[in-house]
């Protein structure tokens, strides 16, 4: 973890730097690490322009933030959970195993049923990460039948197609002029 020391942190703007990353609010973290409520919102703002400060939350965000591997890593473990993955042999939850990587269970049911983060919005998530999927990005007119600008593309692509370079080559992609 990144020592306040050697940022020449106070207690005060260090207790202000916490609540920050946890509020992002500067306001908020001013009041909260005990600056006074009337001029919070000044020293909020003076507080993120101070040179220490800045490199004390960027270095405090690298520590906590989760790099995209990781991500990728714990929605693939989600994709592939199975009950057989929290359970001994004798069928009685893994309380360990389930305290270690418990991320891909969503709730605990009465009686100890294990409910399941959604297996297929992992594999979403990871198939938008993989650029698998193409959304569309077209807008469509109020009843979502016609995207505005089809016409126009229609239009272009016929005077493309009769176009006299495309009458020279027959139409056909791919061919090079000799």
């Amino acid at each position: 973890m990144t020592n306040p020391k050697e940022h020449n942190l106070t207690a005060k703007q260090l207790s202000f730097c916490e609540h920050y990353i946890q509020t992002r609010n500067a306001t908020k973290a001013a009041r909260l690490a005990g600056y006074s409520p009337r001029t919070a919102r000044q020293q909020g703002s003076r507080l993120l322009s101070n040179v220490d400060i800045r490199a004390f939350l960027s270095q405090r965000y690298k520590e906590v933030a989760m790099s995209s591997d990781e991500v990728l890593m714990r929605l693939a473990n989600i994709a592939r959970a199975s009950l057989t993955d929290y359970c001994d042999e004798n069928g009685t939850i893994d309380w360990p195993k389930v305290a270690k990587d418990g991320y891909a269970l969503k709730s605990m049911k009465r009686g100890g049923k294990l409910e399941f983060e959604s297996k297929l919005r992992a594999l979403e998530l990871i198939g938008r990460a993989h650029a698998m999927f193409i959304d569309k990005i077209a807008p469509t007119d109020p009843t979502g039948t016609k995207e505005y600008g089809a016409d126009a593309r229609e239009e272009l692509i016929s005077r493309l197609i009769s176009s006299p370079a495309a009458k020279a080559t027959d139409g056909e992609a791919g061919e090079a002029d000799e």
